[in-house]
């Protein structure tokens, strides 16, 4: 899983303002299907890691990855969409370095 330096800065900042401590907390990333079809990935501040949740950190930052979106997405990139500086999740891209 790839997360870029401006994803891990607007989740960091995401966190802090949540009052969430980023030794227990972090970022889930928890998979969806969507009702037209395709898969959603939901990305939601929480407290502490769920027992079937896989961690991933990242620089400092803690991801806590539904298995299903590696499975759905194998080689998942966490960046920002810059037009409404929100997180996205999508699929690596070709000229995307490997991870």
């Amino acid at each position: 899983m790839e997360v870029t330096d401006d994803a891990v800065e607007l989740l960091r900042r995401s966190l802090d303002l949540a009052g969430i401590d980023p030794s227990s907390g972090g970022v889930r990333l928890r998979g969806s299907r969507a009702l037209g079809g395709g898969y959603d990935v939901q990305v939601e501040l929480a407290d502490e890691l769920l027992d079937d949740e896989e961690l991933i950190e990242v620089s400092g930052l803690r991801l806590f990855v539904d298995p299903e979106v590696t499975r759905a997405m194998p080689k998942p990139v966490v960046t920002v969409d810059p037009q409404h500086d929100t997180i996205v999740i999508r699929p690596a891209e070709p000229s995307d370095p490997p991870t």
